[in-house]
């Protein structure tokens, strides 16, 4: 069962991960990336960050699906880099109802709608495609922390 859909462009990283998978007692990461399965360097360093007792897939889109199907008696975690990617993630898993934008990188010509949350207009179209979906999209950086949502139509 999916229970978390982060958008975190630092994927998997430090205590924030850790924190996500107790909370949550999740037990299978898919980080779903079109790049980076195919960056042995990449690829290493996210499974040295992956939590114990926790699974990982590293896949392209491509092979979402089968990944959650493969996984549906576990916890699930999906990460993926960007809205762009949430998006992607979104009409390939049409099920979903809930994002956690966790981090988007600051870049030239972006705006922040939230905590370590900037979205240049690419990114901010995406967001907009998503929320048109159906699709709750709210920020958090870790499980305590509160909860914000943020007017996209800025």
């Amino acid at each position: 069962m999916i229970k978390l859909i982060r958008v975190d462009h630092r994927l998997l990283h430090g205590q924030v991960i850790f924190s996500w998978t107790r909370q949550m007692a999740i037990n299978h990461i898919i980080v779903a990336d079109d790049k980076v399965p195919g960056d042995p360097i990449g690829k290493m360093a996210l499974s040295i960050a992956k939590p114990a007792g926790c699974t990982l897939d590293i896949i392209p889109f491509s092979q979402l699906s089968k990944s959650v199907e493969t996984h549906q008696n576990q916890n699930i975690m999906i990460i993926v880099k960007g809205p762009e990617e949430a998006k992607t993630l979104c009409q390939i898993l049409p099920e979903v109802k809930k994002i956690n934008y966790g981090g988007v990188a600051k870049k030239p010509g972006s705006k922040e709608y939230g905590k370590a949350v900037y979205l240049n207009e690419n990114e901010l179209k995406a967001t907009r495609e998503i929320l048109e979906k159906g699709v709750e999209i709210y920020i958090q950086q870790v499980p305590t922390a509160s909860v914000e949502h943020a007017d996209f139509s800025k």
